[in-house]
């Protein structure tokens, strides 16, 4: 009987920082990737988010989606007429949630693979910050971000080349593990 061969993404953070000595082509023999439109330019990202509208449209108009698959909410894609190759989502934030997108990426990379590969994610235990605004947008994120492994349970989530400890109620999930990137290369 063959092996059935798992799906696998890579989900690049908006702060990935890859060495410059990469080659990117390695990452994407193992999977396809995904990140917001602040990734594409490093990482050559596959699969693009927008959640901005005045981005999405400044995207557009340069035939971004032409590059990638450009992803943007299903009520901007309404708002400018269903431009033409661009991709659509649905749903909305209701809390004040910094870098957006990449919740979304979390949640459409989980959709279409049984391995999601994290880079460049910040998952430590979050520590207090003088300024409530920028906390509770934290905060909101960090818990959108468990809410997505927690939800995709059937995925394997791993966090590659995190440098300190997982928070502790990441780490405490059945399907999230660690690895580095040089053992996760040696997939392909």
């Amino acid at each position: 009987m063959a092996k059935i061969k798992e799906k696998i993404s890579w989900v690049f953070s908006d702060s990935t920082n890859l060495d410059p000595t990469q080659d990117i082509e390695d990452l994407k023999k193992i999977g396809s990737s995904w990140g917001s439109w602040r990734t594409w330019r490093a990482c050559q990202t596959d699969n693009v988010v927008c959640h901005d509208q005045t981005k999405a449209v400044e995207l557009i108009k340069r035939n971004f989606q032409s590059r990638c698959n450009f992803y943007i909410p299903d009520s901007v894609y309404v708002s400018l007429d269903r431009p033409e190759g661009v991709r659509v989502y649905a749903g909305e934030f209701v809390h004040d949630v910094i870098r957006q997108e990449e919740i979304v990426t979390l949640h459409l990379a989980a959709s279409t693979n049984d391995i999601v590969l994290l880079f460049g994610w910040d998952l430590t235990e979050l520590t207090a910050d003088n300024d409530k605004l920028l906390a509770n947008q934290k905060l909101h994120h960090r818990n959108m971000v468990k809410q997505a492994l927690i939800n995709y349970d059937q995925v394997t989530w791993v966090i590659v080349d995190h440098p300190e400890p997982l928070d502790p109620s990441i780490a405490r999930l059945d399907n999230v593990v660690t690895d580095i990137l040089a053992t996760v290369l040696d997939l392909q």
